[in-house]
């Protein structure tokens, strides 16, 4: 039972068109500067385990800010601060409001490839998995942009997930949808697929556990022409399993999660 309730909460936590003529993307790179964004995400799903089912719903608010600094040629420094975090279920919820105000940084390429991440030194593994997601906030492209194009991404490497650190990897598919305009802005719309897989073993509430999760997102991102980052939308379907062998007991999560993010500034 303990196990149990300890890893509800972290599953939990699992945005008109132109008539004008086509936009051509010149280069596109993220521009240095500051934007705050709005993101809710709401997670609908079931956690099945020995002892029975329990279906849960989560909804997360959080306001974050990103400065975007040029380091060098190729590599700009991103730091994210968590403004505001906020969590509303019917059953317990971790206490989050510890994270306002909490730095991470991140090196990136002209197009936002993570190089490497910084967060808080620390053993919490709710803000450790918080902090995976968000040095991957802004979405990475190509910087030749243009409707019809295509192609794809595949990333391996370790990860925390579930306060275990895991071998995963994703494979991103991408398709320029075409030109619109957000606020007066040009910018392109983008839609992204991604297909995940992740594995790996470790604690959790000391017991030893291994886990596997598979993960199918669809959605789109719209960036700016200027390179800013203006906003997504996303449905992500995850299939998790922790199996505790010594104890010879098994607990799955099955959950949709669904997201928007807005620039709000």
């Amino acid at each position: 039972m303990r196990a149990r309730s300890a890893l509800l909460p972290t599953a939990m936590l699992v945005v008109a068109p132109l008539l004008a003529a086509p936009l051509l993307a010149q280069g596109i790179e993220y521009a240095p500067g500051t934007t705050s964004y709005h993101v809710s995400t709401a997670t609908k799903g079931t956690q099945s385990s020995p002892m029975g089912s329990q279906d849960f719903e989560i909804g997360v608010e959080q306001r974050l800010t990103v400065n975007v600094a040029r380091q060098s040629k190729d590599t700009l420094l991103a730091t994210f601060t968590i403004d505001s975090l906020s969590l509303r279920s019917a059953g317990p919820t971790p206490d989050v409001s510890k994270y306002q105000g909490t730095k991470l940084t991140a090196l990136l390429s002209p197009t936002g490839r993570l190089y490497s991440s910084k967060g808080p030194e620390g053993a919490d593994p709710l803000l450790a998995q918080l902090s995976e997601s968000i040095v991957r906030f802004l979405p990475s492209y190509r910087r030749d942009l243009r409707t019809g194009l295509a192609w794809s991404d595949t990333v391996s490497g370790k990860v925390t997930q579930q306060g275990m650190e895991v071998d995963r990897t994703t494979v991103t598919d991408y398709t320029v949808l075409g030109d619109t305009n957000v606020a007066g802005q040009k910018a392109f719309k983008v839609r992204r697929h991604i297909a995940m897989q992740a594995a790996g073993s470790g604690a959790a509430g000391g017991t030893p556990v291994t886990l596997a999760s598979s993960t199918s997102s669809d959605g789109n991102f719209v960036l700016g022409s200027g390179g800013a980052f203006l906003g997504s939308d996303s449905s992500d379907d995850i299939d998790l399993k922790l199996t505790m062998a010594a104890q010879g007991a098994e607990i799955s999560v099955k959950q949709r999660a669904t997201q928007k993010v807005r620039a709000i500034r």
